[in-house]
C-alpha cells in the first residue's frame, strides 16, 4: 500500500514495519466479499494512501508496554485491533464524503463520485461490521468497550458538525466538542486498546487514553488551519475543502470573534457555493492576521497535555518516537 509519511512517522513505520504489513494484509483480507463492489470500493480507499497513523498508534502503544511486540502478550490481538481501527477510520471517511458531497480525497476521486452515495454508505457499514468482527476475535471486553464507545462518539461528532454547518456564530467550545468526537475519540481509543491488549497496568489507562486524545486534538486543529495556508500543497485533501463544504472551523471562528473581516465570513458562509477566488481572499485575510498563530497556540496547549500524559507512561524505546510524533503533529505542513 502507498503511504504518504514524513519523519518521525516514517521512523515509526520503519520500527513497526513487520506489524504494519500484517495489519495491511489483514485489512485486505477483511475486504473479501462475494459482492464485488464491496471489495472494489474498500480496496480503492485503503490503497489510496494516507498516514496510517491510527493503527500505528495501536501498535506503538502495545510495544510501549511490551517491547517484544508481536512475540509477546496480545501479539496476534494487536494486529486485529490495528486493522479494526483503520477499518473504522476508513468507514467514517466513506460516510463523511457522502455527507459533505466531497469529490476529491488524497488526490483522487472520492468513492461516492465513482460508485455513488448509496454504495459508499453501505460499504462503510460493511467496514464497520468487519471492524467489530475483528474486535470480537480478541475476546477482550475492555477493548470492545473502548472502540464501540469511540464509534458512537464519531457518529455524534458527525451529526453535531452537520447541524453546525454554515453556522458562523459557532463557538470555540462547540468546535472543540466536534473534533473531540470526530477525531480525538478514535486517536484515544487506538492508543488505549494497544495498551489493553498488552496487559498494561490499569492505573496507566487514563494517561494512555489522554495522550491519544490530546494528540488527536493537535492533529485536527493543525489540519483545520492548514486548510487556509497557501503553502500547504500536500494535505491529502484539496486546500479549502472545509471552506468549500461550509465547515466553520477554528480559523473562521476566531476571525469572527476577533471581528477580523467578519462581514466577509458572514457573506461567504451565507452562500451555497464558494469559488477559488473566494478561497484565495480567505487565505490572504487569515495569513495577513494573527488568526493562524492563535490557532497554533490552541493546538500547542493540547500538545503540552499530550506530553504531560506521555511522561507518565513507561520509558521503553518507542516512548521517544511517540514524543517526537507529538511535535511532528503540531509542526507538520501536510
Amino acid at each position: 500500500m502507498t503511504i504518504s509519511i514524513q519523519s518521525p512517522l516514517k521512523h515509526l513505520h520503519h520500527l513497526l514495519y513487520t506489524e504494519m504489513n500484517q495489519v495491511d494484509t489483514l485489512i485486505l483480507e477483511s475486504l473479501f466479499s462475494q459482492v464485488s463492489v464491496i471489495e472494489d470500493v474498500g480496496k480503492y480507499l485503503v490503497q489510496g494512501g494516507g498516514k496510517r497513523i491510527r493503527p500505528l498508534l495501536t501498535l506503538a502503544s502495545h510495544q510501549l508496554f511490551n517491547p517484544d511486540s508481536v512475540n509477546s502478550q496480545g501479539g496476534c490481538g494487536v494486529i486485529h485491533l490495528g486493522a479494526a481501527v483503520e477499518l473504522i477510520h476508513t468507514a467514517t471517511l466513506l460516510h463523511d464524503d457522502v455527507v459533505d458531497a466531497s469529490v476529491m480525497r488524497r488526490g483522487q476521486q472520492t468513492a461516492n463520485e465513482v460508485w455513488g452515495n448509496s454504495s459508499s454508505v453501505l460499504v462503510g457499514d460493511f467496514l464497520f461490521s468487519r471492524a467489530f468482527q475483528l474486535m470480537v476475535k480478541t475476546k477482550h471486553l475492555d477493548v470492545l468497550d473502548s472502540l464501540s464507545n469511540a464509534a458512537a462518539k464519531i457518529a455524534e461528532g458527525e451529526v453535531l458538525q452537520l447541524t453546525s454547518s454554515y453556522s458562523i456564530d459557532l463557538s470555540v467550545e462547540t468546535y472543540l466538542d466536534i473534533i473531540t468526537s470526530k477525531t480525538a475519540a478514535l486517536f484515544a481509543a487506538a492508543c488505549e486498546v494497544g495498551g489493553l491488549i498488552a496487559g498494561m497496568d490499569m492505573s496507566l489507562r487514563h494517561h494512555l487514553y489522554q495522550f491519544g486524545h490530546n494528540l488527536g486534538m493537535v492533529f485536527q486543529i493543525v489540519d483545520d488551519f492548514l486548510d487556509y495556508c497557501s503553502n500547504s500543497s500536500d494535505l491529502g485533501k484539496r486546500q479549502g475543502d472545509d471552506f468549500f463544504e461550509g465547515k466553520v472551523t477554528l480559523p473562521v471562528i476566531i476571525a469572527c470573534q476577533e471581528n477580523i473581516n467578519s462581514e466577509f465570513w458572514t457573506s461567504q458562509f451565507a452562500k451555497t457555493v464558494r469559488t477559488e477566488t473566494d478561497l484565495q481572499e480567505a487565505v490572504q485575510l487569515l495569513e495577513g492576521s494573527c488568526i493562524l498563530r492563535k490557532c497554533r497556540e490552541i493546538a500547542k496547549s493540547f500538545e503540552e497535555k499530550a506530553l504531560d500524559h506521555l511522561d507518565k507512561l513507561p520509558k521503553s524505546p518507542i516512548w521517544h518516537d511517540l514524543k517526537d510524533l507529538i511535535s511532528y503533529s503540531l509542526n507538520r505542513r501536510s
